[in-house]
This record gives C-alpha cells, sequence and structure tokens, in this order.
C-alpha cells in the first residue's frame, strides 16, 4: 500500500520539460552540479560559467555566510540578482543523495519586509521627506554653472554610492553631451576630451536612454557585452543608470555606481523621481525667464496696438465732428466727463480706457445720419428725429467687424438704453445693459443739456439736476447720477484742467509764400520759438517751422561785412522749402493727462493748440512742469 502511494506522485523525470521551474542541484560547497533550462535562461551565463561553478558566479551578491544547509530541513534565503530583481532560494536535502542539495529559485517582490531589512539605511533615505528636500534645494541654490555637478553629487548620497555622473541627450541629433562627473570619479580617471558622443557609439551609460528604462548591473565586471569604459577607466562593479525624462521626451540621463550593496528597482525608482524634479528645478528658472521675455514682448505689441486703437479712434472722432459741425466737442466732452465718472465709481484702470475709447466714438453712427438733418437750426420732426434715433445701431454696424480688447460696440448700442426700458434700440432693461454704456448715457444727456445748440441756448446746470433727478432708477443708474452731478455742482469738471487752460508758449501763423528771412523776422518779434504753415486758402495747416529748423539754414556769415550771395539765396528760401510736414497737433480740450501721454511720443518736443481751427499757442514738457508747480504751491496755501 506503501509503494501504491508513492506512484502517485511525479517524480522529476515525469515533468513536461516547458515546466517554467527554476532549480538547481548544489553541493555543500554551493557548486552547481545540474541546472534546469530555466534556472540557465535566468542566469543568462555561458553553461561553462555556470556548471560546476560556485553559485556567487551567478549571483554576485549571494553570501554563503547567510545559508547555514541543513540535512534534514529545508532553509530559506534571499538576495538580489545582477539585474538587480529579488531572489529566494530554497535549499532541501535531496533524498538519499548526501551532500547534495535541489535549491529552487523564484522572483520575489523587492518591496517585502526582507529588502527593508536587508538595506535599513536605504529604506531611511527613501521615507526622509526631509532628506530629500534638502537634496534638492542644494541644487536649487547651487550656481548655474554648478547645477549639474551639484545633481551628481546628491545623487551619490541619496543611493549611498561612490561615483556618478550626469550626461545631456539631445532627442534631435541623438547626441550625448558629456556633462558632469562626481569628484569621486574625477579623482580616478581622465575626463575624455571628446564632449559629444552619438548615441550609437556611446557606452553603459547610454543603455538605459537605448531602453528608455532604467538600467542595473550589479556585477558589471563579470558581464559579457562590456562596453563603454575606456582603457585607464577605474573598475566598476556594480553600475545603475536611469533616463531623465521631460515632457515625455529624454533630456538625459543620471547615473551612479560602486555601491556596497546591490542596486534594486527601489533604487531606480528613487533615482528617477530624484531626476524627474532635478530637471523641473533646473527648467522652471530657465520657463520663468522665456514667460517673462514673451509677457514683455507681449505688453508691448498691447502697447502698440492700444495706441493704434486710440489714434484710430480719434480719426473717427474727428471724422463725426467735421460732419456734424453742431456738435462739435461733443464726443471728447462726453468722453472726458464719462471718464471722471467711471474713476470716482473706482473703475480699474484698463476699464476706465476703454470706457474712455468708446465715449469718443459713441455718435459713430451720425456718419449715415443726412448732413441737412444733422445741422438743422430747428427742431427735428417726429421722422426726422426717428432717422437720428438710428444711429447706436448704425455705430455698432460700422465697428462690427474690429476686434476690441474692450467691450465698445456694446457701448455704442446702448449708450442710449435706458434702465426701465424706455430707451433705444432695443429696449434693454436694468443688468442687460453694461456699466460703461449707463455711464455714458449719463453723461451724454450731461453734455448735451449743458451745451449750446442751434435751435436753444444751454439749459444750465439747474435744468440738468432736475432731468438726472426725475429719472434717477427709472432711467439711470443712481450712483451714476450722484456721481456726475457732484462733480458739476461742485465745478468739478469745469476745473479739470486742458490743455487750453495752461500758459502756453507764443505760435504765429505764417503762409506758403513766405521767405525763411520773414519768417525768422517775425518770430524773433513776436518772441515765438514755433509757426504754423497755412495753405494757399488759410484754411488748413500744412507744416511746422521751429526754432530747430531756423537753426538748420542759419548761416555764421549772416549780418557781417562777408556776407554773401549764398546767404542772401538761404534767407529767401520759401518756407514750404523747409518746413517740416509733420503736424503735432493737439485739441485745446484736450485734458493734461492725454496731452502728456501724445508729447511723449511725439518727436518733436512741443504740441501745437489749436482750438476752434486756430493755433492758440505750444505748449512743452516746460509749461507742464510750470502749471504742475503752481498746483502744488495752490494745495500748499489752501
Amino acid at each position: 500500500m506503501r509503494n501504491q502511494k508513492f506512484d502517485l506522485f511525479l517524480k522529476p523525470t515525469d515533468l513536461p520539460r516547458n515546466t517554467l521551474v527554476t532549480w538547481a542541484i548544489v553541493n555543500q560547497n554551493f557548486e552547481l552540479k545540474s541546472i534546469s533550462e530555466a534556472f540557465f535562461n535566468l542566469v543568462n551565463k555561458p553553461i561553462s560559467h555556470v556548471l560546476n561553478q560556485h553559485l556567487c558566479q551567478c549571483f554576485s551578491s549571494f553570501d554563503v555566510t547567510n545559508v547555514a544547509l541543513s540535512e534534514h530541513e529545508s532553509v530559506t534565503s534571499h538576495w538580489v540578482d545582477d539585474k538587480g530583481r529579488g531572489i529566494q532560494g530554497v535549499f532541501t536535502p535531496v533524498p538519499d543523495k548526501q551532500g547534495l542539495w535541489s535549491v529552487v529559485v523564484s522572483k520575489i517582490n523587492l518591496d517585502d519586509k526582507w529588502l527593508m531589512e536587508l538595506h535599513p539605511d536605504y529604506h531611511h533615505a527613501i521615507q526622509s521627506s526631509d532628506e530629500w528636500l534638502t537634496q534638492i534645494e542644494a541644487v536649487m541654490l547651487s550656481k548655474p554653472e554648478l547645477v549639474f555637478q551639484t545633481a551628481v553629487e546628491q545623487a551619490i548620497a541619496l543611493t549611498y554610492s561612490e561615483i556618478g555622473y550626469l550626461h545631456l541627450y539631445n532627442d534631435k541629433s541623438k547626441q550625448l553631451t558629456l556633462t558632469a562627473w562626481s569628484n569621486s570619479a574625477l579623482a580616478m580617471c581622465a575626463i575624455p576630451e571628446q564632449k559629444h558622443q552619438n548615441l550609437d557609439e556611446a557606452g553603459i551609460w547610454a543603455d538605459c536612454i537605448r531602453s528608455r528604462e532604467a538600467m542595473i548591473h550589479n556585477n558589471y565586471g563579470h558581464e559579457q557585452n562590456q562596453k563603454g569604459l575606456p582603457q585607464g577607466h577605474f573598475e566598476l562593479n556594480r553600475h545603475m543608470s536611469v533616463p531623465i525624462i521631460y515632457r515625455n521626451r529624454i533630456v538625459g540621463v543620471i547615473g551612479v555606481g560602486n555601491r556596497e550593496t546591490p542596486y534594486t528597482p527601489v533604487d531606480a525608482k528613487s533615482l528617477s523621481v530624484f531626476a524627474t524634479i532635478l530637471w523641473h528645478s533646473v527648467e522652471l528658472p530657465r520657463s520663468m525667464r522665456v514667460l517673462s521675455k514673451q509677457s514683455q514682448v507681449i505688453k508691448s505689441q498691447r502697447e502698440r496696438l492700444s495706441h493704434t486703437l486710440v489714434q484710430l479712434i480719434g480719426a473717427v472722432s474727428e471724422a463725426v465732428e467735421l460732419k456734424d459741425a453742431y456738435t462739435a466737442g461733443h464726443q471728447k466732452s462726453v468722453s472726458q466727463l464719462a471718464y471722471l465718472i467711471g474713476e470716482k465709481l473706482g473703475l480699474q484702470h484698463e476699464q476706465l480706457e476703454g470706457l474712455k475709447l468708446g465715449a469718443l466714438i459713441h455718435d459713430i453712427g451720425k456718419l449715415g445720419i443726412p448732413a441737412q438733418i444733422l445741422a438743422k437750426p430747428s427742431r427735428l420732426t417726429s421722422e426726422e428725429y426717428a432717422l437720428v434715433k438710428m444711429h447706436s445701431q448704425q455705430g455698432a454696424d460700422i465697428i462690427d467687424e474690429v476686434e476690441f480688447p474692450w467691450p465698445i460696440k456694446e457701448m455704442i448700442l446702448q449708450h442710449h438704453e435706458r434702465l426701465d426700458g424706455s430707451g433705444y434700440p432695443r429696449g434693454l432693461k436694468g443688468d442687460q445693459i453694461i456699466l460703461e454704456a449707463k455711464i455714458i448715457g449719463v453723461a451724454d444727456v450731461a453734455d448735451s443739456v449743458l451745451s449750446h445748440r442751434p435751435y436753444r441756448p444751454s439749459l444750465g446746470i439747474k435744468k440738468l439736476t432736475e432731468i438726472l433727478e426725475s429719472g434717477k432708477g427709472s432711467l439711470f443708474e443712481p450712483k451714476i447720477v450722484d456721481v456726475c452731478l457732484d462733480m458739476l455742482s461742485g465745478h468739478e469738471f469745469e476745473n479739470v484742467p486742458c490743455v487750453c487752460h495752461l500758459q502756453l508758449e507764443p505760435v504765429i501763423e505764417v503762409e506758403l509764400y513766405n521767405s525763411l528771412g520773414e519768417v525768422r523776422q517775425l518770430m524773433h518779434d513776436c518772441n515765438a520759438n514755433v509757426a504754423v504753415v497755412r495753405d494757399e486758402t488759410g484754411a488748413k495747416m500744412v507744416g511746422i517751422v521751429d526754432k530747430g529748423i531756423l537753426d538748420l539754414w542759419h548761416s555764421p556769415l549772416l549780418d557781417t561785412a562777408a556776407e554773401r550771395t549764398v546767404d542772401r539765396n538761404i534767407e529767401n528760401k520759401r518756407i514750404h522749402q523747409v518746413m517740416s510736414h509733420h503736424l503735432p497737433i493737439v485739441a485745446g480740450k484736450t485734458i493734461l493727462k492725454d496731452a502728456k501721454h501724445q508729447l511723449d511720443r511725439e518727436p518733436h518736443e512741443f504740441l501745437v493748440v489749436v482750438l476752434d481751427g486756430k493755433a492758440i499757442g505750444a505748449v512743452t514738457w516746460k509749461t507742464f512742469a510750470s502749471a504742475q508747480s503752481y498746483e502744488f504751491e495752490s494745495e500748499l496755501h489752501h
């Protein structure tokens, strides 16, 4: 019966050949006497380096002192193979074969407790966040030229290795740039003169780039395919390298070597995380510099765009005023008042700029209204008024294709809308109307009531107060009404300094046929530094002559005994031959802030102030400085 029982079990010879059982037979000296095919494939060495050789030839980290073979029971041991894999070996005495043991080998999870006990110092390094932070901080605080060298030294400290290196990699050219070695490596061998290597020619440090994964060699000195170590290189026993990956692209490789204990995938994972954080800390300052540069470019482009828009809107505003002579200056006055109301309401600078520009062309739709209706000196009929009411929609249509950084279209379209829906063209109510349009609506009413019209004089502040108060809450936003009336009742709006209110420098007007000598004499007699040149009809300004132009054409021989014909010819030149065709003109109703901004961008050192089509003087930086000084002294006296 006993024999029948044992006959039920498989004999070793009965096992199928393809059964992947990794086993071997060893003697008391741990010499391999027989191996399975799976064992041979795991070791991956020539059979002559395995059979009748010590188990250490297959697993360099196997320590015989940790294994006490027993003739009566199985003994289990753990170690790490040359590729960093965790190995478990179970040694069992072979029945009826004294002095022989079978060893069954299997791969195990490296995160098991036994590995942590095997490497307690490394386990501490993995768990200690303080140490990680210290290493990364050391890299970030290092000088730019020492970043990679510092990173290598920190990688050595992290993995408890002896040597280390870091090389950069260009994925497009497939080239390695030999970048940094640890001080310990430099002390043991010379640096190659060649700084760049193709990926195909690079040695051991490029293995992880080729495979795109960490590479571990725990017995490099005995591996078959050694390459990459030049003559005179120090002995490399254990080695580990990981690719540095940034944005899914390999940008470099970092490696360490010659640790006393074997490297494991846990080491590789730790070094990969370190390399990733390292590269982000290297790239962050670069990215910030690029971002800062791009921000400056964007800011400059935005400023140029804004300046262009301001000029364009100003030109459009002038076009509207040319067609509607009776409302000349109306849009500018509304723009100025709307800006001040918005400022009092606490609007941000960007929103205020948009408000000012929107108000400056809020009546652009009047370009589509017949001139005889706009210039009619009497009240409009109901049909004519219905036609005028179309200007809001027409204005919005005119700029429909223009992309502004502000809601200009809505300002134009909605500035006649009212809170209760009684406005036009769409009868919007309450919050359907944007804030800027509500402000322009109140400023528009205020300027219309206070301005003279062909069919009536100004109605005055009392009438305006009555109109706005009666419509507060139903037609107009109460806060906007209060701010507007406070400003106008306190004469704040009237006292807002415009360029025409300044103490301007004298300007003379001359004709095209005047000679250079005549203009020079006129400017001297009037103590003026600027002359405006008008065309033959006298209706249009066509040029400017200033002291700089006069000095350019002044001969040192004039008014002397050595006066020559050429000097007289210079003085007889017509003014149109020497004048500047660029006209640095500013409207008299322009507020000082805008005038300063215009002068700052002007190639001339002055602006000619024009009011009602006439040049009334010139404004310079000295003029602005004198005005500011006067205001400051006035504040002190108060």
